[in-house]
C-alpha cells in the first residue's frame, strides 16, 4: 500500500494541511516542523503525487539546473553545459529552471524553493549537497550530478576523467624529454576529489618513469588570485640551479597566471620552460590569452549525457546507478617544447 499524506502528518505529529505546505514549498512553515515533515516523508517512503502521472510518467515538464560559482572565471566553462542540457530538454518537451545557488544557503530551504518550483528533476554543476539530493530522491525526484565525482558512489554523475587526463598530460612532457618537472595547484574545498586525481595521475606518470619528484615539487597555493604567493612559491625551484623545464598546472586559469609571474621574473614559455594544464576555462580565440597547451574537457558532451541521463531517469528507464565519464583530449597549443 502505498504512504498517504495523510500517513506523514501523523508520523510528524501535524495537520494534513501542515504536511502539505512543507512538502509544496508553500507557507512559512517553521524549521523545526519541516524538518519533522521531512523525516515523516522519508521513513514513510511518501512520493508526492504531483510528479508522476496515471501513467507511471512525470508529470511536471520542468527541470531545475543547480548552478554555482566557485570561481567567477568558471561562467565560461560552465555555459556550454548549461546550453547543452536546454537543448535536450526542450528536444525532450521540458523546461530549464536555472537556479543560481552558493555554499551558505539552507539545505531545507532550497529544498523547499525546488519543489516550489515543481522541477520532476535536477541537474547539478559542481555543487553537492548530500542531504539535499537524499532528500529529493526520495520523494521521487531524481538527481544527476555534472562534473563533480565527490559523490560518484551514491548519486548518479557524468563527470570528466581527471586521474586519466592528468596521467596522459605528464605523459606528454615526458615524451617531450622534461625530468625537472614541478605541480602547481590550488585550494579547491567545492571539489577535492578533482585535485587529488589531478595530482595522483600525474604522479603516476612520472613514478612509472622513475623521474625524481620531491615534495616541494608540487606546489598549492591557497588563493589563486594571489599573484605574490604565486610569485614567492615559484621564486624558489626557479631560483635553483637546476630549474624546472617543465610545468603541470592544475588547471589553465591557474597556468595563465604561471606565465604572467614567470614573465616577470624574466622566463618565456616556452622556451626556457613548458606548460601544459587540464580544463579550457580560458577564451582561446581572444588575442590576449596566452596559448596553453591543455587536456581539454568536453563540456557540451558532458551536458549531452546528463541531459540524457536526467531524461532516462524522469521516464524510469534507468534503475541502477550510472556514472559516466568522459575522457580529456590533448589540446597542442605550443606551450611545451622538447627539451
Amino acid at each position: 500500500m502505498k504512504p498517504t499524506l495523510k500517513a506523514v502528518a501523523k508520523e510528524a505529529g501535524v495537520s494534513i494541511t501542515t504536511a502539505s505546505l512543507v512538502l509544496s514549498g508553500k507557507g512559512k512553515i517553521s524549521a523545526e516542523v519541516t524538518s519533522r515533515v521531512l523525516e515523516a516523508a522519508r521513513k514513510t517512503g511518501y512520493r508526492k503525487k504531483q510528479y508522476t502521472s496515471s501513467s507511471g510518467k512525470k508529470s511536471s515538464k520542468y527541470i531545475a539546473v543547480l548552478n554555482y560559482l566557485s570561481w567567477d572565471y568558471e561562467w565560461l566553462f560552465i555555459k556550454p553545459f548549461i546550453t547543452k542540457l536546454e537543448s535536450v530538454f526542450f528536444n525532450a518537451s521540458y523546461f530549464t529552471l536555472l537556479m543560481d545557488i552558493n555554499l551558505q544557503m539552507d539545505t531545507e530551504e532550497l529544498f523547499r524553493k525546488i519543489l516550489a518550483s515543481g522541477a520532476a528533476g535536477v541537474c547539478t554543476i559542481h555543487y553537492i549537497n548530500e542531504h539535499l539530493f537524499e532528500m529529493l530522491e526520495e520523494i521521487g525526484i531524481p538527481v544527476v550530478i555534472i562534473n563533480n565525482s565527490n559523490v560518484q558512489n551514491r548519486f548518479h554523475s557524468v563527470c570528466v576523467d581527471d586521474f586519466q587526463g592528468a596521467y596522459e598530460g605528464a605523459m606528454h612532457l615526458i615524451e617531450l624529454g622534461h625530468k625537472e618537472i614541478i605541480y602547481v595547484e590550488y585550494k579547491r574545498i567545492d571539489v577535492p576529489t578533482v585535485v587529488a586525481d589531478r595530482y595522483i595521475g600525474f604522479k603516476k606518470a612520472v613514478d612509472e618513469h622513475d623521474i625524481p619528484f620531491s615534495p616541494d615539487s608540487r606546489i598549492t597555493i591557497s588563493d589563486v588570485l594571489d599573484l605574490i604567493q604565486l610569485e614567492d612559491r615559484l621564486s624558489i625551484p626557479f631560483k635553483s640551479e637546476e630549474r624546472p623545464t617543465a610545468i603541470f598546472a592544475h588547471d589553465d586559469y591557474i597556468a595563465s597566471r604561471i606565465i604572467y609571474v614567470l614573465s616577470k621574473m624574466g622566463f618565456t614559455v616556452p622556451e626556457d620552460v613548458s606548460i601544459i594544464a587540464p580544463g579550457d576555462t580560458l577564451s582561446y580565440s581572444e588575442t590576449f590569452t596566452p596559448q596553453i597547451t591543455t587536456l581539454s574537457i568536453n563540456t557540451a558532451l558532458l551536458g549531452n549525457l546528463a541531459g540524457d541521463l536526467i531524461i532516462n531517469l524522469l521516464h524510469d528507464d534507468i534503475q541502477d546507478l550510472r556514472v559516466l565519464k568522459v575522457k580529456q583530449q590533448l589540446i597542442d597549443r605550443g606551450s611545451c617544447r622538447r627539451v
